[in-house]
């Protein structure tokens, strides 16, 4: 009822809901009425606050209830309420409360406040708010951001370095800037996904589109060209000589394009259909629609280009268009973009991606992706240097396989706990690597218990089993090196002096071919050479059977060596 009240244009209905939080201090009710209002004015460019607004801002301000009072701060700050948007500026540069910080970060962005572009900038490389920094500075047309964007490219994570992509692909300007840096090196080619591609192609520039033509080639082929490169690529699949495909590369060449708009599996964006029960193993059907997308495009994934009256450019399907908020789903993330503020809309007859999108890979890669693609099951994931940040993200417990009686995620830690096991336990990660330089705090509790860090190693279908080496943790096993299920113990010497007893410890696992070494707090404790281990495999994190053992993980870092 209040919603269907608050979305009628007539200011008499506001004023109503105004009235009405007047008259009521039960938090039960101020939220609904409270809530209510923020949805019909998100929208709107610097509305009127209603009659009585002052009086409802007085008396909510000083709730008890935090909703109440953020939600009362982001409906003044929406009115132009200066000290209300002060207010969100202190919460959004200093607040402890995540929730709160990140909802003044949010209303800050959506008013294009002019003074949060520092802070935003300030905030590209950090770990917990790059993403909303380096998506909210899409709103603004800063000539600082595309370089700062670029120089911090190296630190970012995969996943931030795609929203760095697509800030740059927004606008002209940063458009250049981006495919100058691709072709000077700086940004590797691959960066520049096949939709972002298409996105570039609507600024209608003559410089970019000159640039993209350099580091991407023809982003359109006739349709008989379209028809001979199907045949090339059949040619090339089918070739018994050509190089081995690996399920795993594929999986990774998949997650690092496919996987931003498609489930498979249960995992990936949903931007276009879900792959998982199409006709994956019709070699011709996957590639018409990788080739020639346009030609075999369902309705429900026809996108639009939304250009804003501040020179950006947005591509993606529209979701939803209510009170004056137009959802747009990008490949990257959900937009929200006020109605008010867009310039034209256009319904394309062409996808999202580009007409022949395998151009920027190899034939190794090519082969790999459609043998993962043909495949009727999920396949481990190769770490690369694109993708190895996803090893752990901080907060759940995706890519990881394990019992979650004993493993869950704690403050962006992975936590083992057990009041003590008959067998060992292990959580598997679903990611495999080769040469890599893994670095990992860890702390085990107490110091009682035992533990270790697998690497390189092959599960043997439960969570008891798993053959391979591993970096063990434990009264008497600190820094020693171990293979679980085969020859046991091929490091004896302990690094046991080097740990701090109850607290945390850098642990660092590098593997290079078949030389093995380990640090504890910057003291080497392992240095191998093992020609008879295995040189790719899983990781995955121990609680060894015995008593009662709590084990705690955090900062992974990933380093893809090869």
């Amino acid at each position: 009822m209040l919603r269907r009240i608050a979305s009628d244009d007539s200011v008499s209905n506001l004023e109503v809901l105004v009235q009405a939080l007047k008259l009521t201090d039960d938090p039960g009710v101020q939220l609904p009425f409270l809530e209510s209002l923020a949805r019909v004015y998100r929208g709107q460019e610097k509305p009127e606050a209603p009659t009585g607004w002052d009086d409802v801002y007085a008396k909510l301000i000083k709730s008890d209830n935090k909703s109440i009072r953020n939600t009362t701060l982001v409906l003044s700050a929406r009115f132009g309420e200066t000290s209300a948007i002060e207010s969100l500026k202190t919460m959004a540069s200093s607040s402890d409360d995540e929730e709160s910080r990140q909802l003044a970060l949010d209303t800050l962005i959506s008013l294009r406040e002019p003074t949060l572009v520092p802070q935003l900038q300030s905030l590209i490389s950090d770990s917990r708010w790059g993403a909303t920094a380096i998506k909210g500075l899409a709103s603004y047309d800063d000539s600082q951001t595309p370089q700062l964007l670029i120089k911090a490219w190296g630190d970012l994570s995969s996943e931030n370095k795609r929203l760095a992509i697509a800030t740059l692909c927004s606008r002209a300007k940063s458009g250049i800037e981006l495919l100058q840096a691709i072709e000077e090196g700086t940004i590797p080619n691959a960066a520049l996904t096949a939709d972002l591609v298409r996105q570039l192609q609507y600024h209608d520039d003559e410089e970019l589109n000159k640039l993209l033509t350099n580091v991407w080639g023809t982003v359109s082929e006739s349709p008989e060209e379209l028809k001979q490169l199907i045949a090339d690529y059949t040619k090339l699949v089918n070739d018994s000589n050509g190089p081995a495909p690996d399920l795993s590369l594929g999986r990774a060449v998949f997650a690092a394009t496919c996987q931003r708009c498609h489930v498979l599996y249960g995992q990936g964006g949903k931007v276009g259909p879900d792959l998982t029960g199409s006709n994956r193993s019709n070699l011709e059907y996957l590639l018409s629609n990788i080739v020639d997308p346009s030609s075999v495009m369902a309705k429900e994934s026809q996108p639009s280009t939304i250009v804003t009256e501040d020179g950006r450019v947005l591509t993606g399907i529209v979701r939803g268009e209510e009170n004056g908020i137009l959802t747009l789903q990008s490949a990257e993330s959900m937009l929200e973009i006020p109605v008010s503020t867009i310039d034209e809309r256009i319904l394309s007859k062409k996808s999202m991606m580009p007409d022949n999108q395998l151009k920027p890979f190899s034939d190794a890669q090519i082969r790999s992706l459609i043998a993962y693609l043909r495949h009727n099951e999920q396949v481990p994931l190769l770490a690369t240097k694109e993708n190895s940040s996803m090893i752990f993200n901080g907060q759940d417990l995706t890519l990881w396989l394990g019992d979650r009686e004993i493993w869950s995620v704690e403050n962006g830690e992975i936590v083992g706990k057990s009041n003590g096991l008959e067998q060992n336990n292990f959580l598997i990660s679903n990611m495999v690597a080769e040469d890599f330089r893994l670095t990992v705090e860890v702390k085990l509790v107490n110091d009682a218990g035992n533990s270790g860090i697998q690497f390189r190693s092959r599960p043997r279908g439960n969570f008891h089993e798993i053959l391979g080496y591993q970096a063990d943790i434990g009264p008497g096993w600190w820094g020693k090196l171990y293979e679980e299920e085969r020859r046991g113990l091929l490091w004896e010497k302990s690094g046991e002096e080097f740990v701090h007893k109850g607290e945390w410890n850098t642990y660092v696992i590098e593997a290079k071919e078949h030389e093995i070494k380990t640090w504890i707090n910057g003291n080497l404790c392992v240095d191998k050479i093992d020609p008879r281990g295995l040189v790719r495999g899983h990781f995955a994190l121990q609680v060894h059977s015995g008593g009662p053992t709590e084990v705690r993980f955090r900062k992974f870092q990933l380093e893809v060596l090869k």
